[in-house]
């Protein structure tokens, strides 16, 4: 069970295509000036305890978000600290989503709290000149360095997240991330189609380059298994469950209409922190007491009707994918997405043979598959 923390709205980056309601639904103002939704740690610390009163939980993952969170690690600091201190059964583990630009200097301010973490989340979309370009206000050499010294302090693992726009290249976000890997500096890698409103310009071509480089994802797959190992890729992993099971997700990647985890945002309740502020489903009183209104967010997926997701043959992995998308984009960029998810399922699945002779060998069980990497899923946006 996991509960996202906005600690802020405000970010040191202006990345092209930021999909964070509380910078993009304020597109008029500078992002660092939006201090009105940083975190108040008593108050919602307190309503992440009120919220689980209840609930047969007991592992329960506090995902700080943002904005950047690591523009204030000492309210980070404070939410674990009252945590810690209150009474409840509860064991609490912690991860952050960043884009590494502040890790060196949380890292020296803050050793207790950065080494605390249990996954960490760092944004990075390629080589120096493709990541500098798309992620503005942030600097790979930095990151780099800023990995490598939290390498000497972690006790969780990195997880590598890749946002694809479509003049980008998949491969190079992976090329980077096997270098980071060979270092240490990362553990797992996930990538996601970014979220916005205008259908791709040249999409016949963009799938072409796209299918060339998950080709060749496949085949350094494959030539893991074949060496004994498991090739990070959480989603990819998952995928490969879903093929080897055939169990169907039965919700949408991030199960968001289920509201079954709450996100927590500038005092308000939502089922997502992506929603659109109109989407809360709850306030949270300068006491912490939240106050949850009656909603059913079935709605959130009524366009899986229009768009006949339940007669797709990938449904049953996607689940329709985002809803968030589906409320803020268009209708001819939902279809794109359909394209490109029908295409990453296809070519996966042409592996899957070649996958399935090798795990004997390798000595790896679905479950293992699931334990190693798959898992991770789940604090992503779960499909690409």
């Amino acid at each position: 069970y996991y509960v996202h923390l906005s600690v802020t709205g405000r970010c040191n980056a202006k990345c092209a295509g930021c999909v964070n309601s509380s910078v993009t639904h304020y597109r008029e103002n500078d992002s660092w000036l939006l201090s009105v939704n940083d975190t108040q740690p008593e108050r919602d610390a307190t309503a992440i305890l009120k919220l689980l009163e209840g609930r047969n939980e007991s592992e329960i993952v506090v995902s700080f978000y943002g904005g950047e969170p690591l523009l204030l690690p000492e309210k980070m600091e404070s939410v674990v600290s009252i945590l810690s201190e209150r009474k409840h059964s509860y064991d609490f583990r912690y991860m952050v989503y960043t884009n590494g630009q502040l890790l060196g200097e949380a890292i020296e301010k803050h050793p207790n709290l950065m080494a605390r973490m249990w996954l960490y989340s760092v944004s990075i979309d390629g080589d120096r000149e493709q990541h500098n370009r798309t992620r503005r206000g942030t600097d790979l050499d930095v990151i780099h360095r800023n990995l490598a010294a939290l390498r000497r302090v972690r006790t969780g693992p990195v997880l590598m997240w890749s946002t694809l726009r479509e003049d980008q290249s998949l491969a190079d976000c992976f090329d980077e991330f096997l270098f980071l890997h060979e270092r240490g500096w990362v553990d797992h890698f996930f990538w996601h189609w970014v979220e916005t409103d205008q259908p791709f310009r040249a999409l016949g071509s963009y799938m072409e380059r796209y299918e060339r480089d998950l080709d060749r994802i496949m085949e350094t797959y494959l030539a893991w298994l074949a060496g004994g190992k498991l090739l990070p890729v959480a989603h990819l992993n998952e995928l490969v469950i879903y093929f080897l099971t055939g169990k169907a997700r039965g919700s949408s990647a991030c199960a968001v209409e289920l509201a079954r985890n709450f996100d927590l945002a500038g005092g308000k309740v939502h089922a997502c922190a992506d929603l659109p502020p109109e989407f809360a489903i709850g306030t949270i009183g300068d006491d912490g007491e939240p106050n949850l209104r009656s909603v059913s967010l079935s709605s959130l997926v009524h366009y899986k009707a229009d768009m006949g997701c339940h007669e797709c043959g990938v449904h049953g992995y996607c689940g329709g994918r985002c809803p968030v998308q589906a409320l803020t984009s268009t209708a001819e960029r939902l279809v794109d997405y359909c394209q490109l998810m029908r295409l990453h399922v296809g070519t996966v699945q042409r592996y899957i043979p070649q996958i399935l002779r090798l795990l004997p060998s390798a000595n790896l069980t679905p479950q293992d598959i699931y334990d190693e990497s798959a898992f991770y899923a789940q604090f992503t946006d779960v499909t690409p």
